[in-house]
């Protein structure tokens, strides 16, 4: 749900007609202009090339995730939240309070909070994408987490987009592959002594490097000096207050390093 805010916020109206990113004055677009603009395959290569040994970090948390769908109560609609939901971190929270019998609603609710800090993300990103088409833009919304946002704000400013592409479309294909493993190995990896920690420390070797950003590192302080305030609480609200606060947080932080 959060990744179709997220390409909500990242979609901003292009000052004029593009081709291949660029304005165009006095042009117009088409969809045969954008169909027919040359793809820096170069860039969408580079893209995939630094994700795909990042997938190896992700293997141990999209079995777990399997484990997960595979112990639910609706196996298939859980899977099927691999695409939908398209975040470990989040589809593990969701099935975690299903399991509990907390409703749909409740869930979605967690699972929208733990991903919000795609928000910040987006809003990151958004000068680099106003050119693009907005079918582009949905697409690079749909497909936004953590791993390809942290490898494409490495990347030169001319091919950040086709990177991105390249680096997210491997993990777009790439994690749905590793929770099918998981689906199909779930007692396996659930009897894992580490099973437990292995969500953490996935997100935790993405984000930490990525601290140096203001956004993030505002995000994530303000979300754990909330969790401290409100460990007494059940962890179903004092996951919601976290995740809100430090979502909220990260998005003020980049608007206002972009206004200053």
């Amino acid at each position: 749900m959060s990744r179709y805010l997220a390409a909500a916020l990242a979609v901003r109206v292009p000052a004029g007609p593009t081709t291949a990113g660029r304005p165009v004055p006095g042009g117009t677009t088409t969809a045969a202009t954008v169909a027919a603009a040359p793809v820096p395959r170069s860039d969408l290569r580079a893209g995939a090339a630094a994700m795909a040994p990042m997938l190896l970090a992700y293997l141990p948390f999209g079995l777990l995730v399997g484990a997960a769908v595979a112990a639910s109560d609706n196996p298939v609609a859980a899977y099927l939240a691999t695409w939908t939901i398209y975040g470990g971190a989040a589809h593990l929270a969701v099935l975690d309070v299903l399991g509990h019998g907390s409703g749909w609603v409740a869930a979605a609710a967690v699972g929208l909070l733990v991903n919000v800090r795609l928000s910040a993300y987006a809003t990151a990103m958004a000068p680099d994408w106003r050119s693009a088409s907005a079918r582009r833009r949905v697409a690079a919304g749909v497909m936004l987490t953590d791993a390809p946002w942290a490898l494409a704000r490495g990347h030169r400013a001319a091919g950040r987009r086709d990177y991105y592409f390249g680096a997210a479309g491997l993990l777009f294909v790439g994690w749905p592959t590793l929770v099918t493993i998981g689906v199909l190995a779930g007692q396996w990896v659930t009897a894992l002594p580490v099973a437990g920690l292995l969500s953490a420390m996935t997100l935790g070797a993405i984000v930490v490097p990525q601290l140096r950003e203001r956004p993030t590192a505002v995000a994530v302080g303000v979300a754990t000096v909330t969790a401290v305030l409100t460990a007494g609480l059940p962890a179903g609200p004092a996951l919601l207050v976290a995740g809100a606060t430090g979502g909220a947080a990260g998005v003020l932080a980049a608007r206002a390093g972009r206004s200053s």
